[in-house]
């Protein structure tokens, strides 16, 4: 399912006054085929150590649409940890 599904424009912001890390980007659907439901792990790495994951969950993805998304992960504070981070994975778990 990876190769079915492109990420683009990833950014880590603070989630409004908290120090909470959040996640965001557009996923596009690019499968040829229309899902009631995907699930997409989205996991961060601070060199080759994973630091923190969530689960996306994106309802009704049609064939060739593009959605964003924005998920706080974890306990992850913006401050100590947005620098630091060397690589974001994301890919889909499971669709239907």
């Amino acid at each position: 399912m990876a190769r079915f599904f492109t990420y683009e424009n990833i950014t880590f912001k603070r989630h409004g006054a908290s120090e909470s890390l959040v996640v965001g980007g557009d996923i596009v659907n690019r499968s040829g085929r229309n899902y009631n439901s995907v699930v997409f792990r989205v996991v961060l790495f601070v060199k080759n150590t994973p630091v923190g994951s969530e689960v996306v969950t994106i309802n009704g993805f049609l064939s060739g649409q593009t959605r964003s998304f924005e998920k706080p992960i974890g306990d992850l504070e913006y401050s100590k940890i947005a620098n630091s981070i060397t690589q974001c994975d994301i890919y889909a778990e499971s669709a239907y």
